[in-house]
């Protein structure tokens, strides 16, 4: 028997925007179980019921952070007997995750497409991704999550969460308007207090083998693109962790911005310090926080964080 529970983020912004008409809906299907919270020390508690009640399908609404929370609340400790179908909605301020394996359109839009075909026996589209797993060897519970970066990263995370979002933009638009803004900053300043990027040591262990580099910027992930029309991986090999680096200070930034995007690096570009490959283990030793689905973490006193590739997470989309 299908059993659908529905675990939403109260204070996601699509929700708050959603919320009346999947009220509406719910009402409308009173089979399926819905609860919301207001903080995240609360989803231990909703999963716990969803398990209790059995459900077989799970969905979550909400942002990159709900997902992650998610997935390593269903990995690290599940309540549940058997593992749920998972789906997700985009209902929060970022949606990297969704936008690749998640339900397409609006909260409320896409439960009812979902409830309708789950009810009706239909899998849907089945989407495996592996989980970036993340040791930070201090004795916190094993972080989970599809997206790794640092450095530039992190900093242009705060410049956004600053100067883009404290204008009402939200979502993909967000993000690009995000990114392109952080390329405009180096661009006119270069790395230093006024774009507020600058580089760092890091040290690197990829499958083994160890390097350190003057970094600029790092983006790690097990997903094929950050958002739509922007997948800055081109690394080749079978590893499932794909990794992206650029040298400090970056050079001929300008010509290599575009390419760096799309993932279609120039000939010039690797010998300028721009990289990506494949892996399945990469180990950092790192002093600055890193941001894993849009949370960022301090590293440990020794900085050194090992990321792996898996397990295999699977999401339905209907």
């Amino acid at each position: 028997m299908v059993r659908i529970g529905v675990i939403s983020n109260a204070h996601s912004k699509r929700n708050k925007m959603s919320m009346r008409k999947i009220h509406q809906l719910l009402a409308q299907h009173p089979q399926v179980r819905h609860r919301s919270f207001q903080h995240i020390s609360e989803l231990p508690g909703c999963l716990a019921e969803m398990a209790a009640a059995e459900i077989t399908h799970l969905v979550i609404s909400g942002g990159d952070g709900t997902v992650l929370a998610t997935v390593s609340a269903l990995l690290n400790n599940s309540p549940f007997g058997r593992q749920p179908c998972l789906s997700l909605l985009s209902a929060g301020m970022t949606n990297v995750i969704s936008h690749e394996v998640g339900q397409p359109g609006l909260p409320a839009d896409g439960l009812k497409r979902l409830v309708t075909k789950v009810e009706a026996g239909k899998a849907g589209e089945i989407l495996e991704r592996p989980v970036l797993s993340v040791d930070f060897g201090d004795g916190r519970v094993m972080e989970r999550g599809f997206l790794i970066g640092g450095i530039g990263f992190y900093q242009g995370t705060r410049l956004v969460r600053r100067d883009i979002h404290s204008l009402g933009a939200k979502q993909v638009f967000a993000a690009k308007l995000g990114i392109a803004w952080s390329i405009l900053k180096i661009l006119m300043f270069g790395p230093g207090p006024r774009s507020g990027f600058h580089g760092e040591t890091l040290g690197l262990t990829i499958d083994g083998q160890s390097e350190r580099r003057e970094c600029f910027i790092f983006l790690g992930s097990t997903l094929n693109s950050v958002l739509p029309g922007v997948v800055p991986f081109w690394g080749e090999g079978p590893g499932r962790l794909q990794l992206t680096t650029i040298d400090s200070p970056p050079r001929r930034f300008a010509a290599a911005a575009l390419s760096v995007l799309r993932g279609k690096p120039k000939p010039w570009m690797k010998d300028a310090g721009y990289l990506s490959r494949r892996m399945e283990k990469l180990e950092l030793e790192i002093e600055s926080p890193v941001m894993i689905d849009g949370e960022a973490f301090q590293p440990p006193a020794d900085g050194r964080i090992v990321i792996s590739a898996g397990p295999v997470m699977r999401f339905h989309r209907f």
